[in-house]
Formats: C-alpha cells, structure tokens, sequence
C-alpha cells in the first residue's frame, strides 16, 4: 500500500471517528435536556402542591397581646378657700375690738347664722374604686380650727347583685339621706370622730330612683352622769339605728333619715339633766323639679333637722328640743341669680325667724360678679331675748368679685347689727346694741 493510500485511509478513519464523536455529543445533549426538563417539571410540581397546602390550611391567628392590668378608677376634687380679713366689734358696754387675720367668711366652716365656725377651709373629696368595691374619704383643713386636718369621713364600700345592694364600712359620711344644703349641712350617721358604723343601702331595679337602707355606729351624745357600772349593751346598739329613704323622680326628689335614741347616752350639759331621754332625731330635704319645665332657671327646695322628738317632758322644759328649717327660691340665668332663704329656728322657748334675699349679676360673660345679700332675722316665745327691739338681727353684705377658670377673687362688706338681752331697769330709748364690721378680701379655687 502506498503511502498516498494509507494517508487517505487515516484521513478516512479520523473523519469517521470525529462524525462518531459528534453523533456521540448529539445524543449526550438530547439527554441531558431531557433530563433537564423533568427536573424543572419536577420542581414546578412540587411548588404547585406546596402552593396548594398552604392555601388549603388555615393561617393560625396572632397571638393575643395581653392588656396592661388597670388598677382601678381613682377620682377627686375639692377647693381652698382663704383670704384676709379686718373684723371691727363695737359690742354694748364693751371696748371696741380690732383684729385682722386670715380667712374666707364664704361658706367656708362659719355660720353667719350661728355665728360660730373657722373661717376657711381646705378640702379634697375622693373616690377609688376597683369593680364593685372601693373606698370614699374628704380630707379638710379648716383655718382657725385648733384641730389638725382630719378625715370627716373615711369608708369602704361594696356593690353586689347589681348594685342594687350597697355596704358601707368605716367612718361613714356622703350619705343618701343627708339634708344637703345650703345654711346646713347634716347626716345622722356622721357623728364625729367616733362615728364608725356599718351603713346598707337598696336600690332596687323595679323601682328605680329609690333607696332604702340603715345604719349601725355608735351612740351620738355624751354619758355624763351615767351609773359607772352601765354598760354598752346590743341592745343599746339596735336602739341608735338611723333609718334612711329617698326617692329621685322626674318630678320630685325627697330624702329623710330617722335616728333612734337609747337610754345609755345624753345630751352635753347639766348633768343632773343625763338621767332623762334626749329623743330621736330627723332630717329631711324635698325638691320641686316640675316647674323648671315652664319656667327653666327655677328650683324650688326645703331641709329640714329636728331633735328632741319623744323626749320627756322635763327634758323639753330645758331645751333639749332643737329645730332648724330651710326653704329656698331660686331663680338663675346666664346674666345673675336670685335667692330668697326663709329660716325658722327653735330652741328651748325661743324662736328665730329669717328671712334672707340676695341678688347676684353677672358682667361681661361672667367674668365679673356683682350684687348683695340682706338678712333680717327676729325671735319670739317666752326666750324672747329682748321685748323692746326691733328686731334680733340685721346683715348687708355686698360683694364684687372677678371669676377665672376653677378661681375667684372676691370683696365684701359686711354689717351685722344684734340687740342683746335688756340690762336692769331696760329703756327703750338705751337698747343694748351690737354692731359688727367685716372686710374681707378672698381668695378660693376649685379642682
């Protein structure tokens, strides 16, 4: 074979191997793109079918956050009363008196009526409550008062079955049946700093409006010249139950609260008067809520407080029968406030009538306050304390005042004129007369 021949067979037999090889290749490549393939088919599959698990279970909720725990409903108010005050005394046969210091003569611890009291007071009223359960309590400070601050009342309460059934424990006060105000402020159950009891309430849903109750604490007098061997007995206790009632309407309001006596405590005093029963006590308040609807800015409104009711004879002969009562008329609009106070007193043998009018009106948006109160006041009965006056006791007060949020600043004068007992061989002409004279400037805030 010729070298020509055998470089044309390995020409031959390189091209047969490379078409091999290529051919090879081909079938190489077909493969793996079909392998290639189904797995691609494979994983659109499985991605299909996770899909369709997903959608099909159900997403589990969130889970809850937890609540930060309240640890109740706290609430308070109350208000601060002070000022200045320059008091003048021009008293029959006696020097005349000067004397500044501080106070509020505002309804703030001094009775005008009474003449007696601390002039000013600080006092914050509050309420906590957790569900059904809580406690209630006033904190007070009164100006010119030897006493520190105190607690005139302090309880704890409990609500059940709806509220419909309330139990007071503590030193009790804001009580249902107390006669309000103005001029007087009494409940039975507040007895002092001693009067700690247990007060129940109902207040049915059947009838709503009404609530009914009693009140367990202590006795409300002295013991002076008791035996030293007598004891407090159960009995005792039963025996100085207060009973309570009220009922809230549409038309109407009425409170009245009844305080038994026992035998075992007795009227401060004469002690040779302690053997005697002081009697059962009584307070009430009525409204008229009817004629607001025809005439809006009207209140009609009576209190009342009665001591000494079935005490002995001799025990009324020395003045353990004691009364005051109340009747307001008010008239109130945005441009001032009409008042018209009827009093009636009654102590021992003496009686006190008054009769107090008083007119407020009000400037540039209640900014500004101005108006005057009048008193007039005159006794009768055996006590009479002077035949020949005319009358027992007369007041002016006029008064500005400049009104902000929550505060006041106010300036009154005030005259007070009282004829006192006649002295020996009286003339009428030589009345004894008393004249008092007060400024006082006075500052007060509410929160």
């Amino acid at each position: 074979m010729s070298s020509e021949q055998l470089a044309m067979l390995r020409r031959g037999s390189l091209s047969l191997l490379i078409a091999n090889c290529s051919l090879l290749i081909e079938q190489k490549e077909i493969c793996m793109k079909k392998y290639l393939g189904l797995l691609l088919f494979a994983f659109a599959a499985l991605a299909a079918y996770a899909q369709e698990a997903t959608a099909a279970a159900p997403v589990p909720p969130p889970a809850p956050v937890e609540p930060t725990q309240k640890l109740g409903d706290f609430t308070f108010d109350g208000f601060v009363r002070t000022g200045f005050i320059w008091r003048k005394a021009e008293e029959y046969g006696q020097p005349t008196d000067e004397e500044v210091f501080f106070g509020s003569l505002d309804d703030s611890g001094y009775n005008f009526i009474k003449n007696q009291g601390p002039s000013g007071r600080a006092r914050m009223n509050f309420t906590y409550s957790i569900g059904n359960v809580g406690i209630k309590g006033r904190l007070q400070l009164d100006y010119g008062s030897t006493d520190a601050p105190g607690w005139p009342y302090l309880f704890g309460y409990i609500n059940a079955f709806e509220d419909q059934l309330t139990l007071s424990m503590g030193r009790l006060g804001a009580s249902p049946w107390g006669t309000g105000g103005p001029e007087m402020w009494k409940e039975l159950e507040s007895i002092g700093k001693d009067g700690v009891g247990m007060r129940v309430e109902y207040k049915p849903k059947f009838v709503p409006g009404l609530n009914a109750g009693f009140v367990l604490n202590r006795y409300d007098s002295g013991t002076d010249g008791k035996p030293p061997d007598r004891k407090l007995t159960f009995e005792d206790i039963m025996r100085e139950t207060v009973l309570g009632v009220s009922y809230e309407h549409e038309y109407f309001l009425a409170r009245l609260a009844y305080r038994l006596d026992c035998d075992y405590d007795s009227r401060a005093g004469d002690r040779s008067l302690a053997r005697l029963k002081e009697g059962d006590s009584l307070v009430y308040r009525a409204e008229e809520r009817i004629i607001k609807n025809y005439l809006p800015g009207a209140q009609v409104w009576a209190m009342g407080y009665i001591e000494g009711i079935g005490a002995e004879e001799e025990a009324l002969d020395n003045g353990f029968l004691f009364m005051e009562n109340w009747l307001f008329l008010q008239y109130g609009q945005d441009w001032g406030t009409a008042q018209f106070r009827l009093g009636y007193l009654y102590s021992g043998s003496r009686g006190v009538i008054y009769l107090r009018p008083n007119y407020y009106h009000n400037f540039l948006n209640k900014l500004i306050t101005v108006g005057a109160l009048f008193s007039y006041a005159n006794d009768f009965g055996d006590g009479k304390i002077n035949d020949n006056a005319p009358y027992t006791e007369i007041q002016l007060e006029p008064k500005l005042q400049i009104n902000f949020p929550n505060a006041y600043v106010a300036f009154t004068y005030n005259l007070r004129q009282t004829y006192s007992a006649p002295q020996t061989q009286p003339k009428k002409e030589d009345l004894p007369l008393n004249r008092f004279q007060t400024i006082n400037i006075r500052f007060g805030m509410t929160f």
